[in-house]
């Protein structure tokens, strides 16, 4: 939709939206991933500043995570 990549929680009903760059983080967790990983990618096709993109990752995330839509593997 417009560029935007929308997705519902299967559990709780909810819809989120995904901008562009949310949407790239989305389709490379496919298979697990660090957050260097991301930003590596991220740098190479979208135009941020590194510190920043690693910030915004981190937070996309730490987002996932609390809403229970992403597990960690270790």
């Amino acid at each position: 939709m417009d560029n935007e990549t929308v997705m519902m929680h299967p559990e709780s009903g909810k819809y989120f939206s995904l901008n562009p760059v949310a949407t790239r983080i989305w389709e490379m967790l496919e298979t697990p991933k660090t957050i260097e990983d991301l930003v590596k990618v991220l740098l190479d096709e979208f135009e941020a500043q590194p510190e920043v993109c690693k910030k915004e990752t981190t937070e996309f995330i730490r987002i996932l995570l609390e809403k229970e839509m992403l597990d960690v593997i270790q």
